[in-house]
């Protein structure tokens, strides 16, 4: 049979999969030592990861992925904790891009509050805690009661996301960014010295969004799954990885860097700096429609991401998970054969999360917690990636692998280090707090939801598999 995937097939998944706007933003308040961390997550983080995850997708080939490659190499309870946190970091995903799309749609709800002596004319609802957290659970509980009705309704969402979330703004930003420079001929509001280019390490929170930036390069475990339909994968994967890894690098670099030829740093937020930057160049060009077409297209596109992925994560801890895991009630399916008692409890969870992230002092840190919890959740099943990497390389070394990571036990030991070195840090680094918490009580709040959030869902997680372990030991009634 006909191999249907070849080098460029991979390699335009990776990128199209990987590549996030939202993460731009977020580096480019960095400033210019963001290059160097875009460069450090590609190739000490990206690389890493998926030679590892392709020698395990060609020598585990079956449906499952990162959940069979960590039972294979150790049982079933790490297995699910795999499963488990893949799911729990949607949980803290889903009100940040929501609160990103809020955010957004402020810019457009903004003038027409001022034009009717709604909101004064240097303020904006972007600012507002209870704006964002009001909408995000609004939006999230439509699309949850949207996707209960069935996929087919959803569905449809989902092409928006790409053109509208990503491309479409992403392209207007670099184009404007180039015209700030040299059609407006505005001074670069950003120092690109080589002093700038490299990251200060006299203190942690200088480099702390490192961890983000490598969150937004991770997804590349997927592709390999689809090693069996690839020709000559042990080939086409480790090529495919570094040219993802050069593309995805470079297309995040002149994206980060275009946003500063528009704002400096300091005035860029993690949830508004795009707005931000079009409301600037729409004022200066006179051109008010930037500012609500771009609006427009990054909140269609996001809300498609999240109106289809709403199910997704539900459906993939279900089939991976041994049945009798989860309560009954859990696991019900409605008329439509939707998880509709499951994708409530999320919401309900999700509706917790929000109401206990807004104790954070502003909208910008709210977001920015959420996302760091999302990126230690979504960091963790990779140690055991890692480890199980190492363990079945011992304990399976005569499995076929079509692809096998080169150098032997030292390229091993080298690749499977420098991953979990990179993951390490990515866990470590969110624990320390920003520049702009100031105050004993912000940091208190900061410190208890980046580690509580996470290790609560874990204990959570690990007590509902051992409830399952007793009720497996019972004998038969």
């Amino acid at each position: 049979m006909k191999k249907s995937l070849g080098l460029y097939d991979i390699v335009l998944m990776n990128v199209t999969a990987i590549i996030g706007l939202r993460w731009i933003t977020i580096a480019a308040a960095g400033g210019a030592s963001s290059v160097f961390m875009w460069i450090f997550a590609a190739f000490m983080f990206f690389v890493p990861l998926g030679l590892v995850s392709s020698e395990l997708a060609t020598g585990w080939p079956r449906q499952g992925g990162l959940y069979v490659w960590v039972r294979e190499a150790f049982g079933d309870k790490p297995a699910f904790i795999t499963s488990w946190f893949y799911w729990i970091n949607n949980l803290f995903y889903y009100p940040a891009l929501l609160a990103f799309i809020a955010v957004t749609l402020a810019f457009l709800i903004d003038p027409l509050l001022v034009q009717h002596g709604l909101l004064a004319g240097n303020a904006t609802l972007a600012d507002s805690k209870l704006y964002v957290c009001g909408l995000t659970l609004v939006l999230f509980w439509l699309l949850t009661f949207i996707n209960c009705k069935g996929v087919r309704i959803g569905k449809w969402l989902a092409n928006l996301s790409g053109l509208f979330g990503t491309i479409m703004p992403g392209l207007t930003i670099i184009v404007l960014g180039a015209a700030s420079v040299f059609l407006l001929k505005r001074p670069i509001p950003t120092d690109y010295s080589f002093e700038k280019l490299i990251p200060s390490l006299s203190s942690f929170s200088d480099i702390s969004f490192l961890s983000t930036l490598m969150f937004a390069m991770a997804g590349i475990e997927l592709t390999p799954i689809l090693a069996g339909d690839t020709e000559n994968p042990e080939k086409t994967f480790p090529r495919a990885t570094l040219i993802s890894a050069v593309i995805i690098a470079i297309i995040y670099i002149i994206g980060t860097v275009a946003m500063t030829m528009i704002l400096s740093p300091d005035k860029i937020g993690s949830a508004s700096g795009i707005m931000a930057a079009m409301k600037l160049l729409s004022t200066e060009l006179n051109f008010p429609f930037l500012l609500t077409g771009m609006a427009i297209m990054i909140t269609l596109g996001n809300f498609g991401g999240v109106g289809v992925w709403i199910i997704g994560p539900i459906k993939m801890l279900f089939e991976s998970t041994r049945q009798g895991v989860f309560p009954e009630f859990f696991v019900r399916l409605n008329d439509d054969g939707m998880p509709r008692n499951a994708m409530i409890v999320q919401a309900f969870l999700i509706t917790l999360i929000t109401l206990c992230t807004s104790f954070m002092p502003s909208v910008e840190s709210m977001y920015e917690v959420l996302i760091l919890m999302t990126t230690i959740t979504y960091f963790i099943p990779y140690i055991l990636l890692f480890g199980a990497f190492i363990k079945l390389r011992k304990s399976h070394p005569d499995t076929p692998r079509p692809y096998r990571v080169p150098g032997g036990n030292p390229g091993v030991w080298l690749v499977a280090g420098i991953g979990l070195f990179s993951v390490m840090l990515g866990i470590f680094l969110p624990f320390v707090p920003g520049k702009e918490l100031t105050t004993a009580q912000a940091i208190t709040i900061y410190e208890l939801e980046i580690a509580g959030g996470p290790l609560l869902f874990g204990l959570a997680g690990f007590l509902l598999y051992r409830r399952f372990e007793r009720k497996s030991l019972l004998p038969d009634a």
